[in-house]
């Protein structure tokens, strides 16, 4: 429970129930939940430290930018649903391509949009229906091929893949792009983020030009340091035409 608290503080409720369900899920794998919450009481801290000042000698990010970037990987489905809220009429349908364990597919739910996640992980897709009970709300998940979208023509209002298209082969990516235009109806909107130099974006830019999207619009949101790497979180958002 005190991690609990100590993560809902600091990154929201969402955040904080993805924990639990995550425990919760190793547990239904065969874990005992004291010894969890023991080795996490012993090793999380002291594991994170040396963590931290790794990422400090391979970045080469200030602190601020350090904190920056930990605060928007750690807390950007609270950004995503708020941007969101303000783009997109209240009950819109939104596909999350990649939603993994369903944390920006949840806070979407939460704001009162139809929301559909879709993954190629079962584990991930287990512990997303968790979050979602134990926050109460009913987005719908579907395992699905990342290139393969089980929904009919002009489906969605709305369609995002976020921190997503660095996990797909470069070769799926214009297929996806094909089947977010064939689902999205006219005048729908792509909301992509990701992290530049991780996913190279002229490849993203290119298959969504074909596919048939305008680029609307390009932000830079912040420094970043993921997979290794210290880049840029990026934000594109297109319109389906």
């Amino acid at each position: 429970m005190r991690f609990t608290r100590l993560i809902e503080h600091r990154f929201g409720k969402e955040r904080a129930a993805l924990y639990e369900a995550e425990v919760e899920h190793l547990v239904e794998h065969g874990y005992v939940r004291r010894e969890l919450g023991d080795f996490l009481e012993t090793y999380a801290r002291p594991l994170g430290i040396y963590d931290l000042l790794s990422m400090f000698s391979r970045s080469k990010l200030s602190v601020e930018d350090l904190e920056k970037s930990l605060v928007f990987l750690l807390s950007r489905h609270i950004t995503i649903a708020k941007n969101l809220s303000k783009a997109l009429k209240l009950g819109s349908r939104i596909l999350d391509v990649g939603c993994g364990r369903g944390l920006v597919t949840c806070s979407l739910a939460l704001k009162g949009f139809e929301v559909h996640g879709t993954d190629i992980s079962a584990d991930a897709l287990k512990i997303a229906e968790k979050l979602a009970h134990k926050l109460n709300c009913k987005p719908t998940f579907h395992l699905t091929e990342p290139d393969a979208l089980p929904f009919p023509s002009a489906y969605f209002d709305a369609a995002l893949s976020i921190w997503t298209l660095h996990e797909i082969p470069p070769d799926r990516i214009p297929k996806l792009f094909t089947e977010l235009h064939r689902t999205l109806r006219k005048m729908g909107n792509v909301f992509i983020i990701d992290q530049e130099g991780v996913m190279p974006m002229e490849i993203v830019k290119n298959a969504m030009s074909q596919a048939g999207f305008k680029l609307d619009s390009e932000e830079s949101l912040l420094p970043v340091y993921d997979h290794g790497k210290a880049s840029k979180a990026l934000m594109l958002r297109y319109v389906r035409e």
